[in-house]
């Protein structure tokens, strides 16, 4: 319900069955913009239409119209998360998930996610039996196992990723992180090219921006560009578990840490998880850019990517579809 085109985990189980020849496969897309209720209203029934009349219904995120309705046990439903790993709570271990009026992350029937170690999050997320929860790997991973981290020519590059966080006071909250950064980039020697990547819920102003750096909202384009990045900044985003597998320095800057802690928490203990250096402050980030990254010991990132990938031989698509065929 978040995009105009299948992607990811969607797009690769999709050649599976393309490749596979023997279902028939009906593909249902929808960019919610959050503009248009009426649009909303008229997408989630042509949903529900196409789950009455599907044996096998296969979601990557929160989808609202399956939580509405008495689901009919031959319409089997699968989640396949947009996300992988178990680092920020999601779903119903958020802490005020049971107050919302109707229950979220009802009707799966499967999840399949990315490593073994993730299953307890997960079922806690959905409120699913740990039994229908299948460790595979997840299928858009397969991509990430072909390329190799690239080098180039020119300035270092630097990709930073804040969280989002709902809200006026939380896209203001992450504006103004950004910006900070934005400034304090300009002490970075030698000059890095700096990329930044923002959640396309936000709402961006119109920003001057120095001519190394790069401001977009393009989930497509953070896979695109991350094996050539140098360095990998984030808040909490789980792509700092995508970015280990290319093992080069991973930074956190969590200004917020204590308050983001008690408004949606983690799983694991997350500087602990990650073995990341982390910084309250954008001016101690920077210091350390410049004096502490050309040397760093990357062996934290190392066994952030053996946590993470358990499943590297690119056949993660092949294992879930292998699974769902048996379903129908």
């Amino acid at each position: 319900m978040r995009s105009a085109k299948l992607n990811d985990n969607l797009a690769a189980l999709r050649r599976e069955f393309v490749r596979d020849g023997t279902t028939d496969i009906r593909e249902f897309c929808y960019h919610y913009d959050r503009s248009s209720k009426l649009g909303f209203l008229w997408a989630s029934i042509k949903a529900l239409n196409a789950l009455a009349h599907s044996e096998l219904f296969i979601v990557d995120d929160y989808f609202f119209p399956l939580y509405a309705i008495n689901k009919h046990a031959d319409n089997q439903v699968v989640q396949m998360w947009h996300a992988i790993g178990s680092l920020k709570k999601f779903g119903l271990s958020l802490p005020h998930a049971d107050q919302s009026v109707l229950k979220p992350h009802t009707n799966y029937d499967w999840v399949f996610i990315n490593a073994e170690n993730d299953k307890p999050a997960y079922a806690d997320a959905f409120d699913i039996d740990p039994d229908h929860i299948l460790a595979t790997g997840e299928p858009m991973m397969d991509r990430l196992m072909t390329t190799q981290p690239e080098n180039h020519p020119g300035p270092k590059r630097l990709l930073y990723s804040p969280t989002y966080r709902p809200g006026a006071d939380g896209e203001a909250q992450v504006l103004n992180y950004v910006q900070d950064f934005i400034k304090a980039s300009q002490q970075l020697r030698p000059t890095w090219d700096i990329y930044i990547s923002l959640h396309p819920y936000l709402k961006l102003p119109s920003l001057s921006l120095p001519s190394n750096v790069h401001v977009f909202q393009d989930a497509e384009r953070v896979k695109t560009i991350m094996p050539s990045m140098d360095l990998f900044i984030t808040d909490y985003s789980s792509l700092s578990l995508n970015f280990s597998y290319f093992e080069r320095p991973i930074l956190l800057f969590t200004p917020d840490y204590d308050a983001y802690m008690a408004d949606c928490g983690f799983y694991v203990d997350y500087y602990q998880y990650l073995g990341a250096p982390h910084f309250d402050t954008v001016a101690n980030l920077v210091t350390y850019i410049n004096q502490q990254v050309p040397t760093m010991d990357l062996d934290y990132v190392k066994a952030l990517k053996a946590k993470t990938f358990p499943h590297q031989d690119g056949r993660n698509a092949q294992r879930v579809f292998q699974h769902l065929i048996k379903l129908l």
